[in-house]
């Protein structure tokens, strides 16, 4: 069991014209109330709020409370500067002493972008400046209307006031130090669309690219470039474009110091050490600008690689690829406990908040999909911190409704307390990891942190405090390198254009070859890196795919099972049920002889072409032995399809990627496991998979823009399968005397003529295909496509989306010939003892 911090922290701050801010001013806290008090949420610092307070029988004014803004103190509604005291409340006194509201003006301008407003200038409004591509706001992005009817005022870092904003175009910093190695051009800056190309001297190898681009999120493609001989202990640990290294020798024990020029923010460790491993401590450096922005897939890479590597398996189904450098932890009961911390304070609008709420849902559900126990823990935090789920009840590791009241907390539950307090949200974490220190195998369970904010804490405590105090119920002490560290990850997500970056470093955690802080544009972004970032290709265990994305076309990433099967000039579709063994349907691999029986295709004539577009020659094939297409002829059945069903051995394993690995064969231990119903059996599979009597599933259809997937509906159970399969007769002769039953056995499952659905039907080509279903964010076969009753593909009517009502598709189920799959892959997947 582990514990990993993740961070997601959107800031808001100003910028100087060299684009970079020192932040804003503090206010002063020698303010007074005539007959009152005064209090301070967070001393003078910006954003703080002044209260006053009065004695009972009086109230305030003209105000009762007060913002910190760029080092002053918001005036009253009318712009007047304030003069406090406590009036006595009479019955003839009731409204004058109520702030006034106003709405803010709408006629903001931006040179060569565009002003765009919510809520029509009332108090709390967002005006949001946009720049056309390769530009950003300056100084701010977004401004807020106050009760005072202005929007929060712009200001340099030095103090100065800026009345407009302004558009900047996005540069990368240059590539400045390459040990060993030339550098072309040598700019400080670079444009969008610039490259920059690297070489090393002679006697001396480049690692990472050798010519980078700057792209539009104000960072290069590629990798850092780095020259070295492997003359050392530890290797070149290179130099960030924008940065500096210090320290030129890499013996163990040796430091490097690294700094950003150019006023960048320094993200990962500045100081790293060559140790004994011969590996250099800490985290990676980068250094970014202002408005630099990290992309969702590179984000989603380095995250789900270093979560995977937490969720490391020594069965056969669950091998990571690591490098050499990296850490592998042993889960030893597979626990996991998650702690999500959302941000709900003022600054967030609630577009942010639902947002933010779908993000974190699509992480909870892609963290589900691994094969660990979780328990959630999850708290919304303002002025206060309000706990969601809580970790020790009962059904916190039930991940519907860990869903279900992460959906039901309202955005206004913090009933407009505006702060930001995450000092008290840390706070709650420390408190229940002490009450579950108290308990078994809590040093065996890692846990994992989630915190989400728009800005710098305005009111509590320092969170660098709790955040030692829950390192401390670890026993951890190491601030420089914390790789070893296998029970508590902090990964720091920077949401939005203007996040306090150092601060961000500050709380992410520093571990070897491995990314914990990343900064990105918005919320929508932060939902694409948690859908992508399961496509990883440490992942490796059976069903995981990369969720299709609205608008694109499908990749092989979100079908990774699927396989092309040749075999003298014909093509069919295949699944991967392992890495050695491919399923598909008898009919591809076999022909009908003039005698009655079957030709079977020679092994060295097949071929395989995977995701990665590999094709691999077939060693061995398999054909249901009981597969006869002439079987019926005798009543007129001119093509029988029962038994159609094929095994295809490969000459050499298929190497598992994100475009390459197995679906999930029922009746099988790892699916067991993906389907977390461990000591179970293989008609309890069979219930949860095909429960209803209309199930939901889908199969791929060759089309003019490539493969896709498409959508239909299984007929089962003793209503609908019967007027399903019923349209069989459609296809008959006049001279055909064999039953509906006697073509359409037991074996077969029938899709199509779903009442309420449009379902798709199949074409040529498409048989051989696996029919499957998803089921906690993975992907199991539960059939193989046969035949159909008409290939709609070939009507000028109609088409695979918009087949007739009564067409219908025909697949093998896989759990009617599961002894026959056992017989031959029981070498290669671990199957269900057999029910007696």
């Amino acid at each position: 069991m582990f514990s990993v911090l993740l961070c997601f922290i959107l800031l808001h701050t100003t910028f100087t014209e060299d684009y970079y801010d020192y932040g804003p001013p503090d206010c002063s806290t020698s303010e007074s109330i005539t007959g009152g008090d005064v209090e301070y949420s967070d001393g003078g610092n910006d954003l703080s709020v002044l209260t006053y307070k009065c004695p009972p029988g009086s109230v305030p004014y003209p105000v009762s409370s007060r913002t910190c803004s760029d080092g002053q103190w918001s005036k009253s509604a009318s712009g007047n500067s304030v003069v406090a005291e406590c009036k006595n409340l009479k019955p003839d006194y009731d409204v004058d002493y109520e702030e006034e509201e106003m709405n803010c003006s709408l006629s903001e301008t931006l040179s060569k972008g565009q002003v765009s407003y919510s809520n029509g200038g009332m108090k709390g409004s967002v005006l949001t400046y946009t720049c056309p591509d390769n530009f950003t706001p300056y100084p701010v992005s977004q401004r807020v209307c106050g009760a005072d009817g202005e929007w929060t005022s712009m200001r340099q870092p030095g103090g100065r006031a800026l009345s407009r904003a302004v558009c900047k175009e996005i540069l990368c910093p240059a590539q400045m130090q390459l040990d060993n190695g030339e550098i072309w051009p040598r700019p400080q800056w670079s444009k969008v669309g610039e490259n920059q190309t690297f070489s090393c001297h002679s006697g001396f190898t480049l690692q990472g690219s050798d010519e980078r681009v700057c792209t539009a999120w104000g960072a290069w493609t590629g990798e850092t470039p780095i020259c070295d001989d492997q003359g050392d202990d530890c290797t070149n640990p290179g130099v960030p474009p924008g940065g500096r290294r210090s320290g030129n020798h890499f013996q163990i024990g040796d430091k490097v110091q690294y700094r950003c020029e150019l006023k960048l923010d320094l993200l990962g460790s500045a100081e790293r050490v060559c140790l004994e491993s011969r590996e250099w401590s800490g985290a990676p450096v980068r250094c970014q600008a202002w408005y630099g922005f990290d992309s969702p897939n590179t984000v989603a890479q380095a995250m789900g690689g270093s979560l995977s590597s937490l969720m490391d398996y020594s069965s056969p189904e669950f091998k990571k690829k690591a490098q050499s450098y990296a850490r592998t932890i042993q889960i030893q009961k597979g626990r996991l406990n998650v702690f999500i911390l959302m941000d709900s304070s003022g600054s967030i609008s609630e577009e942010n908040f639902e947002e933010a709420r779908s993000a974190v849902a699509s992480l909870i559900g892609k963290l589900d999909s691994y094969e660990v126990t979780l328990k959630f823990h999850i708290i919304s935090f303002a002025s206060t911190a309000k706990v969601i789920v809580g970790i020790t009840q009962h059904n916190s590791d039930q991940t519907s409704q860990v869903l279900k009241k992460l959906e039901n907390f309202k955005y206004e539950s913090h009933e407009g307390k505006t702060g930001t307090n995450l000092h008290s949200a840390l706070k709650n974490v420390y408190e229940h990891l002490s009450l579950l220190k108290t308990r078994p195998a809590f040093n065996e369970t890692p846990n994992v942190i989630l915190i989400t904010t728009d800005g710098q804490s305005n009111t509590g405590g320092s969170h660098k405090a709790i955040q030692h105090q829950i390192r401390d119920l670890f026993n951890y002490t190491t601030l420089a390198d914390q790789t070893e560290e296998n029970l508590l990850d902090v990964y720091v997500f920077g949401v939005g254009p203007s996040v306090n970056k150092k601060e961000l470093n500050d709380l992410a955690s520093k571990k070897r070859d491995e990314e914990h802080v990343f900064i990105l544009k918005d919320y929508k972004q932060l939902g694409k890196v948690f859908n992508k970032m399961i496509s990883d290709k440490a992942v490796t265990m059976c069903g995981v795919a990369r969720e299709e994305e609205e608008g694109r076309r499908d990749s092989a990433e979100t079908r990774p099972w699927h396989v092309i099967v040749n075999w003298e000039g014909s093509a069919c579709q295949g699944s991967l049920l392992s890495p050695s063994w491919v399923l598909t349907a008898a009919h591809c691999l076999t022909k009908p002889t003039v005698d009655g029986g079957n030709k079977t295709a020679d092994a060295k004539d097949v071929t395989v072409t995977n995701g990665m577009n590999e094709i691999v020659k077939a060693a061995i094939v398999s054909i249901h032995p009981q597969y006869n297409v002439q079987r019926l002829r005798l009543k007129n059945v001119k093509e029988f399809y029962d038994y159609d069903i094929a095994l295809i051995k490969m000459e050499r394993k298929i190497s598992a990627s994100y475009k390459t690995r197995p679906i999930c064969l029922p009746c099988t231990v790892p699916s067991s496991r993906a389907l977390k119903m461990l000591n179970s059996t293989c008609a309890q599979h069979e219930s949860a998979l095909l429960g209803q009597s209309e199930t939901q599933a889908h199969f791929m259809s060759k089309t003019r823009d490539g493969i896709k997937r498409m959508q239909t509906h299984i007929q089962l159970g003793t209503e609908r399968r019967p007027k399903c399969v019923e349209m069989v007769k459609d296809t008959f002769s006049k001279d055909t005397t064999a039953s509906v039953t006697e073509v359409v056995t037991d074996r077969f499952m029938c899709t199509g003529g779903s009442k309420g659905h449009k379902d798709a039907m199949s074409c040529k080509g498409d048989s051989g295909g696996a029919l499957f279903l998803r089921k906690r964010m993975r992907y199991f076969q539960v059939g193989v496509l046969s035949w159909g009753t008409m290939n709609v593909c070939e009507s000028a009517k109609f088409s695979s989306e918009n087949p007739p009502p009564n067409a219908r598709d025909f697949y093998i189920s896989l759990f009617s010939l599961m002894p026959w799959l056992k017989e031959h892959l029981s070498q290669d997947l671990a199957f269900l003892p057999t029910e007696n």
